[in-house]
């Protein structure tokens, strides 16, 4: 059954038109709005910023854990490391926080969402990986 003047996909029975609602000609159907074409770039940039970043946290937390189980095997107290997480752990929900905060700036909300989420990907991307090939580096 499909609607003769809208078309199928202004059908009452299709997935996202909830039962008994008006349908209207340029009724939005889909639950994510697609994205414009010059948003292409800041979606890339912003998918690679926040995957490194993602990889260097992803590293430094292997070997965090491997320096604690290693401390804890060699007889350090662990009232000790979980003092040093719990500092380690204040930290990052500090930056976190400080993140969250900015994103919602009134002056950065007025970009669009692909646009904050680069900046905001290019300024959370460069501790975690200097402190990355800072224990490559030895």
């Amino acid at each position: 059954m499909t609607n003769p003047q809208y078309g199928p996909a202004c059908t009452p029975g299709h997935p996202f038109v909830a039962p008994g609602a008006p349908v209207a000609p340029g009724m939005p159907l889909a639950p994510v709005a697609p994205t414009k074409p010059g948003h292409t770039f800041a979606i890339v940039a912003a998918a690679l910023l926040w995957a490194i970043t993602g990889l260097a946290l992803a590293l430094l937390a292997v070997v965090f854990a491997m320096v604690g189980v290693w401390g804890l095997a060699s007889g350090y107290s662990g009232t000790e490391l979980l003092g040093d997480v719990l500092k380690l752990g204040f930290w990052a929900v500090l930056v976190i926080a400080g993140l969250v905060s900015l994103l919602y700036v009134p002056g950065f909300r007025r970009l669009p969402l692909p646009h904050r989420l680069a900046v905001l990907g290019a300024l959370a991307c460069p501790l975690p990986c200097f402190y990355a090939f800072l224990l490559y580096s030895g």
